[in-house]
């Protein structure tokens, strides 16, 4: 339960914790800010922008913080929502917008003695302010986007950095750099220049996605470049464990400029071995233990279990999680069949490998309103997403998935365990704009009278 605005930028407060979207376009387009200090912003500032966003839009006071929701149930005699939280109270709405997102539960592996070691162990999203690590050994386990980000700051100060890769990454420069004074100045005396910035921006990143598409040159070409810039920089000794034998977009790109480089450092050391178990003095890998003060768990998200652990449940009793056994199946991420009057933002398969996720949010607010625009005027009290338009939306995402490089080679977050890719959407987002520009009246039925709006959390994704 959190007591502010910022989601994952509230929680996520580890040493170098960052965007890998460039701050000008990580941020609302109505909103425009053109005094970032750098053009990777970091924790602090991205914080301290939503914060003002809140503010600047006088939210706040319709915010009601620590307030976590156990279940939310549809009453089809009454067309409402009844929303049960965890502190007792009950709230009732017509209309529920989930905006909880896919990177907002840390996941810890289930690891033997996990429970057992005699010193610190947090996950990086968890992160302990009072812990010191000058000094000390620290285990870090993972290599994502978290831990590459925070491995460096460590080996800052710590006696021994280990860096426990069960599988390696992509990981490319990040072009960062400090904005100047000069820039600041030309973004406030002129109204376009920061929009003129933010598009550039935008259609450089949408174009990556034309990189992802599976066996086609471009991809080939794309892994070959991304090969020879990773060995320019990572320790010669290291290339086999550190470059990735599987075409690159398979899992999300990493980026950074100091992570390869702090590998050469003599206090940090790359260990490939599989974690047998956590002891009390440290983890084991096999035949050997590596004694250790302190654990960081760079360990990722329950990302695949969506809405995780609230119960939503829909017309006919049935929860989400029953339904989405296998696979979620909704329209654009956005709504599902057998739940009347409820969005999703940030739903399954709307998370991108490519572009800021910010726009994709835009593109499903628009929707809502749209639709809640759609039900006063035609007088409706509910309405839901068909089944058959469902499927055909489906069978075609699933079709456009298989094309894409995240559905073979590699696993990632980006799958479920059956394989299914459950997060990330199947083209660009110009596209999903162009899909979400107007609600298709054909694939939704609508009963009638009139709606109140509720939203269940807010946290902003990474």
């Amino acid at each position: 339960m959190s007591d502010d605005v910022g989601g994952t930028w509230l929680d996520n407060t580890y040493p170098g914790c960052g965007c890998d979207i460039p701050s000008m376009l990580y941020s609302f387009s109505f909103a425009m800010n053109g005094n970032w200090s750098r053009k990777y912003a970091p924790q602090d500032e991205i914080l301290n922008y939503f914060r003002k966003c809140v503010d600047r839009f006088s939210l706040r006071d319709h915010i009601q913080f620590q307030s976590a929701v156990e279940k939310a149930q549809w009453h089809e005699e009454d067309k409402r929502w009844e929303v049960a939280l965890k502190t007792g109270e009950v709230i009732h709405c017509n209309i529920l917008i989930s905006a909880v997102g896919q990177l907002s539960r840390p996941r810890l592996p289930a690891i033997e003695g996990i429970d057992s070691f005699k010193g610190p162990l947090f996950h990086s999203a968890r992160w302990e302010h009072s812990f010191n690590p000058a000094g000390k050994r620290v285990g870090v386990v993972g290599n994502g986007a978290s831990a590459i980000q925070l491995i460096p700051e460590l080996a800052k100060q710590a006696e021994q950095v280990a860096v426990f890769q069960r599988s390696p990454n992509w990981i490319l420069h990040r072009h960062d750099h400090r904005y100047p004074w000069l820039w600041r100045q030309l973004n406030r005396l002129l109204p376009g220049f920061s929009r003129v910035q933010r598009w550039i921006m935008y259609l450089f990143f949408e174009l990556r996605i034309l990189c992802y598409n599976r066996r086609t040159a471009l991809n080939r070409a794309f892994t070959g470049w991304s090969r020879r810039r990773m060995k320019r920089v990572a320790p010669p000794d290291l290339h086999d464990q550190l470059i990735p034998t599987f075409p690159a977009g398979c899992k999300r790109v990493l980026l950074s400029n100091n992570y390869l480089q702090c590998l050469h450092q003599s206090n940090v050391d790359l260990i490939t071995d599989s974690i047998a178990a956590i002891t009390e003095r440290g983890i084991q890998t096999g035949a050997r233990e590596i004694p250790l003060d302190a654990i960081v768990m760079s360990t990722g998200f329950e990302a695949n279990r969506f809405l995780y652990p609230m119960e939503i449940i829909g017309r006919r009793g049935q929860t989400l999680d029953d339904l989405w056994s296998r696979r979620p199946k909704t329209i654009l991420g956005l709504i599902a069949p057998e739940f009347p009057n409820f969005f999703m933002l940030y739903g399954p398969n709307t998370n991108l490998g490519h572009n800021s996720i910010i726009f994709m949010v835009e593109c499903q607010v628009r929707y809502i309103l749209q639709m809640l625009s759609l039900l006063d005027r035609n007088g409706a009290d509910a309405f839901e997403a068909t089944e058959e338009a469902t499927d055909r939306f489906d069978t075609i995402l699933q079709s456009e998935l298989k094309r894409k490089v995240w559905s073979g080679y590699a696993g990632s977050w980006y799958k479920n365990a059956s394989g299914d890719i459950t997060n990330n959407w199947c083209r660009s987002t110009l596209a999903y704009f162009w899909q979400t520009r107007r609600v298709d009246k054909s694939a939704i039925r609508m009963s009638t009278r009139q709606c109140s709006t509720a939203a269940v959390s807010t946290p902003i994704a990474r």
